[in-house]
Order: structure tokens, then C-alpha cells, then sequence
């Protein structure tokens, strides 16, 4: 037991301690680590926690980009498609009836399959032409489009007995013009049908500001 005399003394020691180990409202507190769900997300934007969504990019080549990516297609498979099917017309007139400068019969054959490959030709390198930048045509309706433009040049071989070759050349460029018309037609009615099965997307958003909070929904329909 400490002697009555050095009471005072021992508790003027301890009373700095004392002090010190009281916690006090002035004195400053740590801040505490602020982890990811604390932090206030943006006043108007999804809350962290909901996934982010990209809308899908329907078409990302601009339609007069689009136009001259199938008319070259076009042009170049269906030059190939006239001159494959012009000769082998050519020789298919030689053995059934007469050379192609004989007589007419043998003309027109040569010249209705060489129409008939341009048609072909023409859709498939428009169709080709289309996918290769992200368009979403058909091939039958393309297939059918170049078959329609054909009317032209039998037309022209069918009414006329001898006509120029600008004329044909200018005549077999119609498949090429059909086939992009209805490549067309059909990419619009495929994005037409897409976009009206698209589902509803709706994504929660949290608004806070230093005088309340807001909650609401955002998405896209």
C-alpha cells in the first residue's frame, strides 16, 4: 500500500494519461477506406452494380459504301457469268444448229445464256458484295432480282435482228441494278423484322444529390 503522502503525486502522473486515453468529439477521426458500394454513382447514370449494356451495331458500313461494295461485286461476277455462259453458248449453237455468225438462231442462243449467266452472275456478286459489309439481304429475292433484269437484254435480242454491242453492254447492265434493288429490299425488311422483336431492356439507375436521392428506370425499347 502506497503511504497517504504520495497519493497526490501519483494521481497528478496519471491524470495526463487519463486525458489522453478519453476520446474527445474535436479530436480528428480517420477517415475510413471507401470501398466500391460506397461510392456514390452518378447523378443520372446505371448504378455500378447493374451490367452494362451495348446497344448492337445494326449496319456499321453506311448505305452509299454499301451500294458501291455490290455494284463491283456485281459488275466483276457477272462480266465472268456473261463470257462463261456467252462461250459455252457459242458452242452449244455450233452442234445444235449453226455457229454464232451462221445465221440468227445461233446468235440468239448464244446471246440468251450469256443474258441468262449476267443474271445469275450479277446476284451472287451483289449478294456477296452485301455480306462482306454486314447487310443482311436474301439471296433468293437477290437470285430473283437478277433473273428480272435479264428481261432486258432478251428484249433487246428478241426485237432486234442485229443490235450494237453498246447497246447489250448497256442492256446487261441492268441485272446488276435489279439485284441491288432487291438485295436492298430485303436487307430492309430483315432490319424492320429485328427491330420489332427486340426486347425491352431495362436497367435500374440510382440517383443521389446532398438533398436526396432518386430512383428510377432507363432503357431502351
Amino acid at each position: 500500500m502506497l503511504s497517504h503522502p504520495n497519493r497526490p503525486l501519483l494521481l497528478t502522473l496519471l491524470l495526463p494519461a487519463l486525458a489522453l486515453a478519453q476520446p474527445t468529439d474535436e479530436a480528428p477521426r480517420m477517415s475510413e477506406p471507401v470501398t466500391a458500394t460506397q461510392q456514390r454513382p452518378s447523378v443520372g447514370h446505371p448504378s455500378p452494380a447493374s451490367p452494362r449494356r451495348h446497344p448492337s451495331q445494326a449496319t456499321p458500313f453506311p448505305l452509299g459504301a454499301r451500294l458501291v461494295g455490290e455494284t463491283v461485286g456485281g459488275a466483276l461476277i457477272g462480266a465472268s457469268g456473261l463470257a462463261v455462259t456467252f462461250l459455252g453458248g457459242v458452242l452449244v449453237s455450233d452442234r445444235v444448229s449453226c455457229g454464232y455468225s451462221e445465221c440468227r438462231s445461233g446468235r440468239n442462243l448464244s446471246l440468251i445464256s450469256a443474258s441468262i449467266g449476267m443474271g445469275l452472275g450479277a446476284a451472287s456478286g451483289v449478294y456477296l458484295g452485301g455480306s462482306l459489309m454486314d447487310a443482311r439481304g436474301g439471296l433468293l429475292p437477290t437470285l430473283l432480282g437478277g433473273l428480272m433484269g435479264t428481261a432486258a437484254p432478251l428484249a433487246v435480242v428478241a426485237l432486234s435482228d442485229e443490235a450494237s454491242w453498246a447497246v447489250l453492254a448497256a442492256t446487261f447492265a441492268v441485272p446488276v441494278a435489279t439485284s441491288i434493288l432487291a438485295f436492298e429490299l430485303s436487307h430492309g425488311a430483315y432490319e424492320r423484322r429485328r427491330q420489332q422483336e427486340r426486347p425491352v431492356v431495362m436497367v435500374p439507375t440510382v440517383s443521389l444529390a446532398p438533398g436526396g436521392g432518386a430512383l428510377g428506370l432507363a432503357g431502351h425499347f
